[in-house]
């Protein structure tokens, strides 16, 4: 009888000690476990080690380079991709292992999160979330857009049927913390458009009109408001960050035009809605008898 092929669970850290064990517990199929660790302060590396991982500590460049570096230090042959606050379902577990087995010519598998959220599971689909994290090592890389690193593989994708879930928010101000971690870092590499404000405009209403009407937000109830409605202030807030940097551009480029020993004094307003104090004449002043 062919042995299986191994399995590699490749997971990036930063003070992770409340969901980790739980995620690495949940892969247990795994042969081999790498994380990649941002120099956490809490208990990650220390619950990670327990649980026999390999564990790499790694300043954060980036999630593409983290994820790329974990996926350099697997050896096996199939490596599976997880966040730390992701687990395994039992069907899934078991898919997985008939997958990697089965000697199909498949490069990859997506796999549906099902994120858990306000004490509801979001199993319709409000969140249709499948994300390749099943891959032959050999055949993938790590791509995408910062902060969204995506697993690349040259060759067939299929879809697995069982889920992941998704354990993301503790509340909703972490949420709100993680909405404005992630649009900082999405500005950061993003250009701006002109039709950048226009955007700001159009894209959350679509955004939300999609989620909770085309979807069925609707149908999973408040629940399905907030997804929607959080969804879109992501989405708002997204272009809202460009806009502002377009300004701080603007800002930084008059400046550099001012006169030598002008630009330490004087403060040139881009928008030129409000006048410039280096240009303004100076006050009249009447002396009264």
């Amino acid at each position: 009888m062919t042995p299986r092929p191994r399995l590699a669970l490749i997971v990036i850290t930063l003070n992770e000690e409340k969901l980790i064990g739980e995620c690495l517990r949940s892969a247990s199929i795994c042969d081999e476990i790498i994380v990649v660790d941002s120099f956490s302060t809490d208990r990650t590396v220390e619950i990670a080690r327990e649980a026999g991982a390999r564990v790499f500590q790694r300043r954060f460049e980036g999630y593409i380079g983290q994820k790329q570096f974990a996926l350099d230090q697997a050896t096996a042959d199939w490596v599976l991709s997880l966040d730390a606050d992701e687990q395994l379902t039992h069907g899934l577990r078991q898919e997985i292992l008939a997958a990697i087995g089965s000697g199909q010519a498949v490069a990859g598998y997506k796999i549906r999160r099902v994120l858990f959220q306000l004490d509801h599971y979001y199993t319709r689909a409000t969140y249709p979330d499948f994300h390749l994290r099943l891959f032959r090592r050999e055949a993938a890389r790590f791509g995408g857009i910062e902060p969204h690193a995506k697993a690349i593989v040259k060759g067939a994708v299929k879809r697995l049927r069982n889920p992941i879930l998704h354990f993301s928010y503790e509340d909703i101000a972490g949420h709100v913390d993680t909405i404005n971690k992630l649009t900082t870092q999405w500005v950061a590499v993003v250009p701006y458009h002109r039709l950048t404000p226009v955007r700001m405009f159009v894209n959350p209403i679509w955004r939300f009109f999609n989620w909770y009407f085309l979807r069925g937000g609707f149908l999973e109830g408040t629940a399905g408001l907030y997804a929607s409605m959080s969804s879109a202030f992501y989405v708002f807030l997204k272009y809202a960050k460009l806009y502002e940097r377009r300004l701080a551009e603007r800002r930084r480029t008059a400046s550099d035009q001012l006169p030598a020993g002008l630009s330490g004094h004087c403060q040139t307003v881009a928008s030129g809605s409000v006048p410039d104090p280096c240009e303004a004449s100076p006050p009249t002043v009447r002396q009264e008898s």
